[in-house]
């Protein structure tokens, strides 16, 4: 369970069609817990997400971590071992999970800086997600990890990417991206391996890190007003985001 989170998958809206959402008046836009409450019996519901009309990315704008953290990661004062970031996204396009960095970043970027006694993200945005056209909703998940082991940031991030490939995740993306009709059941599949997901890729973690903390997990629907930003704190950390 990640430390800091924002929103969730219950959160996002999909509109219904159908004799059952004529039935039942779901019209418009409707919470995915409404939608499964009403059409529990009445499956299958095909169902519509909201796609954004311009592409964005994410931006980690901030990162803070102070030295009470140490119970999350001993050595996060210790200048002889970096604070790598890490990141995985996805949304209801059909998209395979990204994770970042890429093959090509500056890995240098992808660390927290110690300052005094803290580590601090401060000088400047760093993209934890390229832009694109989002669908339904996107889902951002942070991990910081260190190593005084062999593993460099390039083999952590790529055993990653390969556990998100074959992860059930993925397998129930890939199905909306088949062209077959998107029903309710679509959806609760993708939430119940949402759910899974961090179980799924924490063996990797702690087979390659020396440490690491399941930092943040955010839940943001598609939106067509201007760029967003967050700011999430708690327990001698804070994240904000730029969207």
């Amino acid at each position: 369970m990640p430390l800091l989170s924002r929103g969730g998958f219950d959160q996002f809206e999909a509109t219904a069609s159908g004799p059952a959402a004529d039935e039942y008046g779901l019209s418009g836009p409707q919470p995915f817990t409404v939608l499964r409450e009403v059409t529990r019996a009445l499956q299958p519901v095909p169902l519509a997400f909201a796609t954004a009309t311009e592409e964005r990315g994410v931006q980690l704008t901030r990162l803070k971590l102070t030295p009470g953290s140490r119970v999350m990661l001993r050595s996060v004062t210790d200048p002889a071992a970096p604070l790598h970031i890490l990141c995985w996204s996805w949304d209801l396009s059909g998209e395979a999970p990204l994770v970042t960095p890429g093959a090509d970043a500056d890995l240098s970027r992808w660390t927290a800086p110690l300052h005094g006694s803290e580590r601090l993200l401060a000088d400047g945005p760093l993209e934890l997600v390229p832009p694109r056209k989002v669908v339904g909703c996107r889902s951002v998940r942070v991990i910081l990890w260190q190593s005084g082991r062999v593993a460099d940031p390039a083999t952590v991030t790529g055993e990653v990417r390969e556990a998100l490939r074959h992860s059930r995740l993925a397998s129930v993306l890939t199905a909306l991206a088949s062209g077959a009709p998107t029903t309710m059941m679509t959806a609760v599949g993708v939430r119940e391996a949402a759910g899974e997901l961090g179980r799924e890729i924490a063996p990797v973690l702690r087979a390659l890190c020396g440490d690491y903390v399941d930092f943040f997990e955010g839940f943001y629907p598609v939106a067509h007003d201007s760029v967003r930003s967050d700011h999430v704190s708690g327990f001698h950390s804070e994240l904000s985001l730029r969207m």
